[in-house]
């Protein structure tokens, strides 16, 4: 019985930080790195401010155990923590300067170096009690993360969920059992294979709360998509992930990273028609049958790209068969995020290029756009301009006096082509159509009110601009990497009339940031000739 157990008098000194703590990370951290952690995560400096302004009340002693000779505090870290930064603020680095102008306003505060402790005889003994002080009583509690990691800890060979419901009765079955599959999926996230170490830190150093992974793995669907089968205690039937498993789970950590997936997004509302669609991908990425997220710099589909890495339709691409615009061979929506040819063809070409080492050069150096002798495999390195979250405006500036077109370039200046890839897709075509017209209204024809080209669309502003500059070799070159069509690899496909126009008519077309970045690399020297300064 806890009333049993020994009272004694330590100094501080004596007690060390439990690092098995559910507030504690975890990890190789010595006294300073857990209490500048607890400042961070567990409000330690309001703490602070009231054991200075109130003074020290023991009514609840810090229990600890005696482990190896030293006192490991089970209960009261965050007192222990702010009585040791009260006595040293060194302890606490950057926030040690906070601490000591704390404690110049209290010079008369009440802080003890010796306190009062219970001794528990083991930490099994102990648990009923954390239990009790942090489930279910009005101080400072658990968050619903903590308390999921606290049960689930509970479960060490021949500790079933019968006997922990037992031990725990004031907490209701369906109650645990939610923490329970709580505390298999944090496991999970944290034993999967990361190729990305940012994404790594931050799934585990606490700066993903699981339970906005809860909100997705919790839904049918999404639950039987990513083939998790929990038995009726929460527990998963195996916590050894394949490798479709590791892909789609690394997606929806990108996305809850990215902010693009949270309890607002449609494809986590059950009775919207994307939550059923981002489901089936899931399914995809499970199964083998779609590429899921890399953790692959150039790809980043945590952002709502596409697209994966090789070309494949990311979450939220629709697998649906859409028909190629202008009609002709349906095309499937695969092939149309690579710009592939219909499906009696032998599908998309060589490998793609990088618009930098095509289109883009012959903005500046007078090649050819897009000429395949020219085209070189695309590099893959966090350097590269394709994983920007904004267009490389360098050079182009808007000359023209057009308000409404002045906005639009400003607006496509701020989009986040990796959260809105195809909404900057819709834009590049709005702009270059417009820009064609006002080029003919004010530079070519005497000023007029409006352009010879009103309500032509853009396959028609374009063939009248390459007839006005067919004896410009370098405009000639630009204009006819967009004029491009057949069989084309995916950089060279990006950009084209072709490509634009299916991304403001065809329902199942859809583009990834890198897409958006490699049509821009074309149509900005077209744009610096006829509307730039």
């Amino acid at each position: 019985m806890v009333a049993r157990w020994p009272i004694e008098e330590r100094t501080l000194d004596d007690l060390d930080l439990d690092l098995r703590n559910v507030r504690i990370p975890g990890g190789d951290l010595d006294e300073s790195a857990i209490v500048n952690y607890l400042v961070e995560a567990a409000d330690l400096l309001d703490l602070m401010r009231g054991i200075l302004r109130d003074g020290y009340i023991d009514n609840e002693l810090p229990v600890v155990l005696d482990e190896n000779g030293r006192l490991i505090v089970l209960e009261g870290n965050r007192r222990i923590a702010s009585l040791k930064a009260i006595q040293r603020p060194s302890l606490l680095g950057k926030a040690a300067a906070k601490v000591e102008r704390l404690v110049s306003r209290h010079p008369n505060a009440d802080t003890p170096t010796e306190i009062r402790v219970m001794v528990a005889p083991s930490r099994e003994a102990a648990q009923p009690l954390l239990a009790r002080l942090h489930t279910r009583n009005p101080k400072k509690p658990w968050i619903r993360e903590q308390q999921a990691i606290f049960y689930h800890a509970q479960l060490a060979p021949g500790m079933t969920i019968d006997a922990l419901r037992a031990l725990y009765p004031g907490e209701q079955g369906s109650v645990i059992t939610s923490y329970i599959r709580m505390g298999e999926m944090r496991e999970v996230v944290r034993n999967l294979r990361y190729d990305d170490p940012d994404l790594e830190e931050w799934v585990k150093s606490g700066k993903l709360t699981i339970t906005s992974l809860e909100y997705a793995y919790d839904l049918p669907k999404i639950q039987d998509a990513l083939d998790l089968r929990f038995d009726k205690n929460g527990r998963l039937a195996s916590k050894r992930m394949t490798e479709g498993q590791r892909q789609a789970l690394i997606y929806l950590l990108m996305r809850i990273r990215a902010k693009t997936l949270n309890t607002r997004s449609p494809e986590l509302l059950a009775k919207r028609e994307e939550h059923a669609e981002f489901a089936g991908h899931l399914r995809l990425i499970v199964t083998g049958a779609a590429d899921g997220a890399t953790s692959d710099p150039d790809v980043d589909a945590a952002k709502g790209n596409g697209v994966g890495s090789s070309g494949q339709p990311a979450a939220g691409t629709s697998t649906a068969t859409g028909s190629a615009p202008g009609g002709g061979t349906p095309l499937s929506s695969d092939a149309a995020a690579q710009g592939a040819i219909p499906r009696d063809g032998a599908g998309p070409g060589p490998a793609a290029t990088t618009v930098g080492e095509s289109a883009g050069n012959a903005g500046t150096s007078g090649g050819v756009a897009g000429s395949g002798s020219d085209s070189k495999p695309a590099s893959r390195g966090p350097n590269r301009g394709d994983t920007r979250s904004r267009l490389n405006m360098d050079g182009f500036e808007y000359g023209g006096s057009k308000g409404a077109m002045r906005r639009r370039f400003e607006e496509l200046h701020r989009l986040d082509v990796q959260i809105f890839p195809n909404a900057a897709h819709d834009l590049l075509r709005t702009v270059l159509e417009c820009s064609i017209k006002e080029y003919f209204a004010v530079r070519v024809q005497p000023p007029a009110t409006q352009s010879p080209l009103k309500g032509k669309q853009l396959g028609a502003c374009v063939e009248s601009l390459a007839k006005e500059f067919q004896s410009d070799r370098r405009m000639t070159a630009l204009i006819d990497a967009i004029n491009r069509k057949g069989r084309l690899p995916a950089a060279q496909f990006a950009g084209t009339e072709f490509s634009l126009n299916a991304g403001n008519h065809e329902p199942d077309y859809l583009v990834a940031g890198k897409d958006v970045h490699e049509a821009w690399d074309k149509i900005k020297p077209i744009l610096i000739e006829i509307v730039g300064k």
